[in-house]
């Protein structure tokens, strides 16, 4: 018989140990001062008593279920496969192609947004949910020791080398990646000079447990990817305008189907309808915006719109591909009639 937590190394489990017994102790004192309460001769005393420790044993209980579902969930993935036979060859070619994509991994994985990617820490300045850091992606990092196979489940899945789930990582965007081009970006992480310390392993409190438990938050982990995927040919068309929007994030803040995301909660901020400028705007229009950050009006495009990244990884061609593939959609077509 097999046991879930036999095989798991370090990094495996991710366990607040403090907090979860902080929890048990506090639902166990409710229910001590509950049993004293019931002794009580005073009846004031005692249903007051009986209330208020009632109330702190039910919700530490609650928090305390919904803090481990939490962490099981983020230790054991609803899905995770075993990876496969893949070498990642690191031609020239490859490599520059995946520098392509490092601007937008330097977003994350580097303090300063600039190459070498070595990693940085979200956790500064932000929410208290313990130990969290983008990490070091040179071969200096974890990832050194990790097969490409590995590597490309980390990108596209959302899973880490010991089978638990990733957190923060954008794998519900990079999972649309070509294997040709998460291939790419395998030799490119691998070109990288060996600098920086391995970062910290990731360790969540209990109110990241309980964002997890309760559904307010999730982790990276997608469902496994079974089967190749190939990027259409690359040209001004709508299909590679398609793959370009896709694996780009843009309705990560724009919205499913690009008319605008959604304020509120956790994950990226939200973006305005897209459908609104570019009923209006010309292909030179949108290219000028991408290339500048400044719109035909003059406005200055807000701090969360990547577009120094976009701008960095597109070319001309590729812009024009995801102007047609934008403009030719339904939502835009309804807007221009």
């Amino acid at each position: 018989m097999s046991y879930p937590f036999q095989d798991l190394d370090k990094e495996a489990l991710i366990f607040d140990i403090f907090g979860v017994t902080v929890l048990l102790l506090v639902a166990a004192l409710g229910t001590w001062l509950a049993l004293r309460a019931r002794r009580a001769q005073n009846l004031g005393v005692k249903w007051t008593g009986l209330v208020l420790s009632s109330v702190v044993t039910v919700a530490s209980t609650v928090a305390l279920g919904v803090t481990l579902v939490g962490f099981y969930r983020i230790t054991f993935p609803p899905s995770r496969r075993t990876v496969t036979s893949v070498k990642v060859a690191g031609t020239p070619d490859q490599i520059a192609r995946g520098a392509r994509f490092g601007t937008f991994c330097a977003q994350c994985h580097s303090p300063d947004g600039q190459a070498p990617l070595v990693g940085r820490n979200f956790a500064l300045g932000g929410p208290p949910f313990g130990t969290l850091w983008a990490p070091n992606l040179t071969p200096a990092g974890e990832i050194g020791n990790w097969s490409d196979a590995e590597v490309i489940r980390a990108i596209r899945e959302g899973v880490h080398q010991s089978g638990r789930a990733l957190v923060v990582m954008p794998s519900e965007i990079f999972r649309h990646l070509s294997d040709v081009d998460v291939e790419a970006i395998v030799a490119y992480l691998r070109s990288q000079p060996a600098v920086g310390p391995n970062t910290p392993p990731t360790r969540l409190n209990i109110l990241a447990g309980f964002l997890l438990g309760a559904g307010i938050a999730s982790s990276s982990a997608q469902p496994p990817i079974t089967r190749p995927i190939i990027a259409p040919e690359e040209g001004a068309s709508t299909e590679h305008g398609k793959y370009l929007v896709s694996i780009l994030g843009c309705q990560a803040c724009h919205g499913e189907n690009l008319t605008g995301g959604k304020s509120g909660g956790p994950g990226p901020p939200a973006g305005p309808n897209l459908m609104v400028f570019l009923t209006k705007w010309s292909l030179e229009d949108f290219i000028h915006t991408l290339r500048t950050g400044v719109d035909p009006y003059k406005h200055t495009l807000t701090e969360g719109m990547p577009w120094k990244a976009i701008s960095a990884f597109a070319n001309d061609t590729d812009l024009e591909a995801m102007y047609v593939y934008i403009r030719g959609l339904p939502s835009v077509n309804s807007a221009i009639k």
